[in-house]
């Protein structure tokens, strides 16, 4: 699977953060999601952001 990601840091954290308008993102994959995190095998972050569709006005973070 190919996924476009840029990789965000601040405050001393880092993040992959994911476009998943088209709600694609395997979510329910978590062993795949933890290989993403790993600083040794993977790209190396504290946690994945995914940008995707209001549900309702506001904002809502997962």
């Amino acid at each position: 699977m190919e996924i476009s990601f840029w990789k965000m840091h601040g405050a001393g954290n880092d993040f992959v953060l994911v476009d998943d308008r088209q709600r694609r993102f395997p979510l329910e994959n978590q062993e795949w999601i933890r290989r993403i995190c790993d600083r040794h095998l993977g790209i190396g972050c504290e946690g994945i952001l995914l940008i995707q569709p209001a549900q309702s006005p506001s904002a809502h973070f997962r």
